[in-house]
């Protein structure tokens, strides 16, 4: 994210979950490229409504296309974080952190 606001969203969670969540949006399990694929499009669609929202407060925030990271990783570089866990029935439990940067 850049603007007003600069950082990441990060949307963590398991294959199983985040099939999931796929299936219930598109009525068919996602695996593989296309799992990728929607997890991109899911940070996109969180991002975008964050980046509408806070137009609403007058702080400018532009979103920059998606990185998927499959597998383990440390991040650097942030002042702050917000993480938010949620549970959902049947799927289990993503986490959404939004880090700003420095």
């Amino acid at each position: 994210m850049t603007g007003d606001i600069c950082g990441r969203l990060i949307i963590e969670g398991t294959n199983g979950c985040m099939s999931k969540i796929g299936e219930s949006m598109f009525g068919m399990p996602l695996e593989g490229e296309m799992l990728e694929s929607f997890a991109a499009e899911l940070g996109n669609m969180l991002a975008g409504n964050v980046a509408t929202s806070l137009a609403s407060e007058d702080t400018i925030m532009d979103i920059t296309p998606p990185t998927v990271i499959v597998g383990k990783t440390k991040m650097y570089g942030f002042n702050e974080a917000i993480h938010l866990p949620i549970s959902m029935d049947g799927a289990g439990t993503i986490h959404i952190i939004l880090m700003i940067e420095m």
